[in-house]
């Protein structure tokens, strides 16, 4: 499932194509297009490659990035299921970045809060954010093919129009 925006967000506009790779699901799609709307002001990488030098040294990929200007990553982002050992090498490589997991949900959030507390030293940097289950299950149902996203988004809130569905939605940090 390939996805195509006409993103409005904060007063920027700007056309994106959310690729999905052969194993990832529309949730893990529509987990990736909330991070794309989330650090909307900060441009992120919507798909970076094995050669791209901000993560060579790292050994894995994320599904979306923020480059810090100098070669490093400012916020290295992860939506939906996510091996520990990438989390815990991710969290020791990326030392000043920040390091954002998405969930579909508040349960699944918590979850995946409890194994980083058990198995990632230091797990306190990584931050931990849901989407209500509900207002997750309406997000998928409202993304099409082609999609128009009009609003703004602040911190773990997003506060707009995805086609013809509004949102009024504050993440949960878990």
């Amino acid at each position: 499932m390939n996805i195509r925006c006409d993103l409005n967000i904060n007063g920027g506009s700007r056309r994106a194509l959310i690729a999905a790779k052969e194993e990832e699901t529309p949730e893990h799609v529509a987990l990736r297009l909330t991070a794309a709307i989330l650090f909307f002001d900060q441009e992120p990488a919507l798909d970076t490659g094995p050669s791209d030098p901000s993560v060579t040294d790292i050994g894995f990929l994320p599904d979306l990035m923020v480059g810090d200007g100098a070669g490093g990553v400012a916020v290295w982002i992860e939506c939906g299921n996510v091996a520990v050992n990438k989390l815990t090498k991710v969290a020791r490589r990326i030392r000043s970045g920040r390091l954002v997991i998405l969930k579909e949900s508040a349960e699944a959030g918590r979850r995946m809060r409890e194994v980083i507390k058990k198995e990632i030293s230091k797990g306190e940097k990584v931050e931990v954010w849901a989407w209500p289950k509900e207002d997750f299950a309406r997000w998928t149902a409202a993304i099409h093919e082609s999609n128009y996203i009009f609003g703004e988004a602040s911190g773990s809130t997003l506060n707009l129009v995805l086609n013809e569905t509004v949102f009024d939605t504050q993440l949960i940090l878990c």
